[in-house]
């Protein structure tokens, strides 16, 4: 159910004579019956409050805040009535004119309301701040951080409420902002924010429930529990909050008991979230690793570590033949532990799309997570991949932008809208976009590499060509060669654009090169031999982009050879 609508600049009550204590008191003072009150608060905004017990919630009411709400929905009062006058009766056909109008405005009024009453409110939108650690060491931020995850997760499984992503509520980690500006900032009706005290086997855990567009505290609950049960105490949590809204059970999953191994994942989160290829994703997978290796029937971690391989090829940084069979064990692994993990079903998806190209096995498997995890961004970011690879940019585009409300500083989904935007040929719209983006995370070379592109693509070469300086400061592996003579291209310097492309010739023979780049910078060059050279060779090694090369606008698809090695997509 979606959060009553609120009177706008009314104070809260401060005495207890304003204060009605039950649905009965509240039927009571407007003059219905309880059900009738209780439908206004479903669908007429009446402004009830919930309070959270130990065991059970309560509501209760202001009056003065109904007064409002009923004399706000009895709108503005009937106009006077108009005096006796001796002017003269206008004609006939003014007077049938006047009643035609009002009589089409009457309806249009009636059309108005109706749209409005017949429209599904909009979902209540949430955020979970990392929860603080105030153990007497301040050395338990990982198992705060991993308590605030876990409480992410499962209420991002709840039908019908909005939570954002792990990506983007942690961008607020260790900042003292206010609760307003950060829903207006994450686009949210309500903030939760907590804490954590571990000591010893001890742990107390807070949690308050704020409205984000006033700060007004709404709920509040506090766990004292001994340091076994902080499982049951996230699904606590979880629980509670999925009550405020009356969107029934957050979904039960299997789990891990050994906290050594929660630790060692959730590191494993950490560094995966970081996405600079390749370290951050090795890292991840050691870690991976590491707590598999304690708890080998950790559904989610299988999960994790199917993704971690993943996207070492999907980066440009390994083998897809030697990384995506490793992806591909580790997610049905995953699920053949739990049949219902989102993760799972994502990771498996991801090996279908872009190393199967088995389309419509990966769509399947998407689904199947939007409908397991409906609040998750990284699921429907991956749907919007299998539409582009299925050639339907703009759905794409617009499950894309879905992703990002979900998760508004995912650092994929950034790079992959103004990569969107690009193969669209919106180039004005894609500089627009990435430019605030780069000044996010500006020590990604990805991010950077997809700003590049769309500075050349929109004619902004100046900015283009600092970028590419830019690149050249990460360490010079074949995908960062790549997308610095991709400038080099852009900017008519075709010799170093080729000697860079002869040089990735010579290192496949030491080290993976992903022929997917070069088929860019052929792009760029306007050479349709090597468009073809490197086509062949993408096809060939199964590289994680050819399923998405169509796309591209500025490929030579005239030419025979290139549109048969194109048709070889299944």
């Amino acid at each position: 159910m979606a959060e009553p609508l609120r009177p706008v600049a009314v104070p809260v009550p401060g005495s207890d004579e304003d204060r009605l204590e039950s649905w009965k008191e509240i039927a009571a003072y407007l003059g219905r019956e309880v059900r009738t009150v209780q439908g206004w608060e479903k669908n007429e905004g009446l402004p009830v409050h919930r309070h959270q017990h130990a065991r059970q919630g309560s509501i209760y009411a202001f009056r003065s805040e109904l007064d409002l709400w009923r004399q706000q929905r009895r709108g503005a009062p009937d106009p006077p009535q108009a005096k006796e006058t001796t002017q003269r009766l206008p004609s006939l056909r003014l007077t049938i004119a006047i009643a035609s109008t009002v009589l089409v405005l009457s309806a249009v009024a009636v059309w108005l309301v109706l749209a409005r009453r017949a429209s599904p409110p909009a979902p209540p939108s949430l955020v979970v701040l990392p929860f603080v650690d105030m153990s007497p060491g301040h050395d338990q931020e990982y198992f705060s951080d991993g308590l605030t995850e876990e409480i992410i997760d499962g209420l991002s499984r709840v039908s019908g409420l909005r939570v954002v992503a792990r990506t983007s509520a942690f961008a607020f980690k260790g900042r003292n902002a206010d609760i307003r500006q950060i829903g207006r900032d994450l686009n949210v009706t309500d903030v939760l924010e907590g804490s954590v005290r571990k000591d010893g086997n001890h742990i107390r855990v807070t949690a308050q429930l704020n409205r984000a567009s006033d700060g007004y505290h709404v709920w509040s609950q506090t766990w004292d529990r001994d340091l076994r049960d902080i499982f049951a105490v996230q699904r606590d949590i979880s629980q509670a909050i999925a009550n405020q809204y009356s969107a029934g059970q957050v979904p039960a999953r299997s789990q891990t008991q050994d906290l050594e191994a929660l630790r060692l994942y959730q590191e494993g989160r950490y560094f995966f979230n970081q996405h600079i290829p390749p370290d951050s994703y090795r890292k991840a997978i050691e870690r991976y690793q590491q707590a598999l290796a304690r708890d080998p029937a950790f559904a989610q971690a299988w999960a994790a570590l199917s993704e971690a391989w993943a996207y070492l090829g999907e980066n440009i940084s390994a083998a897809p033949r030697e990384v995506m069979p490793e992806a591909r064990k580790a997610a049905l692994k995953s699920l053949q532990l739990d049949p219902g993990l989102a993760e799972g079903h994502i990771a498996l998806g991801t090996v279908e799309l872009d190393y199967d190209w088995n389309r419509r096995g990966a769509d399947d498997e998407f689904h199947r997570a939007m409908a397991l995890a409906p609040g998750s961004g990284y699921a429907r970011h991956w749907y919007a991949h299998a539409l582009e690879a299925e050639r339907r940019l703009p759905e794409a585009m617009k499950e894309m932008r879905a992703a990002l409300a979900l998760d508004p500083l995912s650092v994929p989904i950034h790079w992959d809208i103004g990569n969107e935007l690009r193969l669209a040929g919106q180039t004005h719209e894609a500089f627009e976009f990435m430019q605030p983006a780069v000044e996010l995370y500006p020590d990604n070379p990805v991010m950077l590499a997809v700003f590049q592109w769309a500075c050349f693509a929109d004619g902004h070469i100046a900015e283009g060509h600092r970028t590419m300086e830019s690149l050249k400061k990460f360490p010079q592996n074949p995908a960062i060669m790549a997308f610095v003579a991709y400038g080099e291209a852009s900017l008519g310097r075709r010799d170093e654009a080729l000697r860079t492309l002869d040089e990735l010739d010579r290192r496949r023979a030491g080290e993976y090169v992903d022929a997917a780049p070069e088929v860019w910078i052929a792009e760029a060059l306007g050479d349709v031999a090597l468009q073809r050279k490197w086509l062949r060779r993408a096809r060939d090694e199964h590289s994680p982009f050819f399923i998405y090369i169509p796309l591209e606008r500025r490929l030579d698809q005239r030419d025979p050879e290139i549109r048969q090695i194109l048709a070889s997509i299944p």
